[in-house]
């Protein structure tokens, strides 16, 4: 009766293991803790929605949107900005190639019947979007530039 009860426990801390390393707005809120709390209640909603607003500082972002898939430094003679790109990756089903044969072999009665099947393998095209741009001057947000589909 013991074996069950500690395959169980395994089980449970793996899986909880695996939710814990999972990046999601808790997790992010968690981490950023200091700053998360120390905002207006309305501002966390705003947040947990994954709405971010110029004024809003990295750490708010970080904690709307989690981390940028690239992060980019525009240096000028005043300033230099900072700008985080998310992007949606997504595959499309492209249809079906053909890759060779394969030979089957039947047994009939008067021998063996050999007959070559055509092997073909599904096509899927990578796709990547992006879809949120946010610039920083001084830690603060300046622009969001978002792009909506139809």
């Amino acid at each position: 009766m013991k074996k069950p009860s500690i395959l169980l426990s395994l089980v449970a801390l793996s899986a909880g293991l695996l939710l814990a390393g999972c990046d999601t707005f808790a997790s992010r809120a968690k981490e950023k803790s200091e700053t998360y709390n120390s905002l207006p209640a309305h501002t966390q909603e705003r947040l947990q929605r994954g709405t971010i607003n110029p004024g809003d500082t990295e750490d708010m972002v970080y904690i709307a949107l989690g981390d940028p898939d690239e992060k980019r430094d525009v240096t000028t003679a005043d300033t230099t900005r900072t700008t985080w790109i998310y992007r949606t990756y997504w595959q499309q089903y492209e249809g079906s190639a053909w890759v060779g044969w394969h030979r089957v072999i039947v047994a009939t009665p008067r021998g063996y019947a050999i007959f070559h099947e055509p092997i073909t393998q599904s096509v899927y095209r990578t796709h990547v979007d992006e879809v949120i741009r946010v610039t920083f001057a001084n830690g603060k947000v300046t622009t969001v530039e978002q792009s909506k589909r139809n």
